[in-house]
């Protein structure tokens, strides 16, 4: 099976998951010794985003299509009792790739973020030079599905042909474990945009506002305030007063 094989079947599957969420963004890893990767961001309809992410890379299913046709033509005892099948078109018919795949949230700090760079940069079409005779590395490819749409392919041992999309992928690695999740979180600055945009976001979406911060603690420290206040003390008589009193009295 070669890689846009395993990516359109991988597509596949995750779509009949979720045949009702609005897709997002696709991300293709193609690696050179077949550790390949694909994810998807979907949108629901109740506005929450999920990733859906390949947990087996090409090389390896491939190894699992083989074990199969192996076991097709062989009995219990390891003897032969067919022919192995002549193409892997009946195999992969007879495989359920939803076994591969795997989802989870995206949280609502980042899915904005993630829609807002990806918002602003409709349609570029970013096409770097793959090299050769690499012996390592993996082809990167993005497609952004918002607006009218966008896409970058390159090689991620070169420079990111844009950081904000390099941040993004940071975050969507997390999913991903292996030389997958290496490809693409092996840029330092991608790193630290990632970062610093978590830390102003998720401030954002879950700290409050200074404003509302001082009116608060104005409601609170009030009414101990008047609890404490002192009653007013009578102000005290003088000894001349005292004497005018005391004439006025004997009279």
């Amino acid at each position: 099976m070669d890689a846009s094989r395993y990516f359109e079947e991988m597509h596949r599957a995750m779509s009949a998951q979720k045949n009702n969420s609005s897709l997002l963004l696709t991300v293709k890893v193609q690696d050179l010794g077949g550790a390949d990767a694909y994810l998807e961001l979907r949108q629901s309809p109740n506005a929450r985003a999920r990733v859906f992410y390949s947990t087996m890379g090409r090389r390896n299913l491939n190894f699992q299509l083989f074990r199969k046709g192996w076991q097709l033509c062989h009995n219990a005892d390891g003897q032969l009792t067919g022919r192995f099948p002549s193409s892997a078109d009946s195999l992969l018919s007879q495989t359920d790739f939803r076994a591969y795949c795997r989802e989870d949230r995206l949280d609502a700090a980042r899915t904005q973020r993630l829609i807002e760079e990806l918002g602003q940069r409709a349609g570029t079409n970013y096409i770097g030079a793959i090299p050769q005779n690499a012996r390592t590395g993996a082809q990167i490819t993005v497609e952004s599905h918002l607006g009218r749409g966008a896409r970058w392919s390159y090689w991620n041992q070169d420079t990111s042909p844009c950081l904000p999309l390099a941040a993004i992928l940071y975050w969507l690695a997390d999913f991903l474990a292996g030389n997958e999740r290496r490809a693409l979180q092996s840029d330092p600055q991608a790193a630290a945009l990632a970062a610093q945009w978590l830390a102003r976001d998720t401030a954002v979406f879950f700290c409050p506002s200074p404003a509302l911060t001082v009116s608060s603690a104005a409601s609170h420290t009030a009414p101990a305030g008047r609890r404490t206040r002192p009653a007013p003390v009578p102000a005290a008589r003088s000894k001349s007063w005292q004497s005018v009193l005391a004439a006025m009295a004997a009279v």
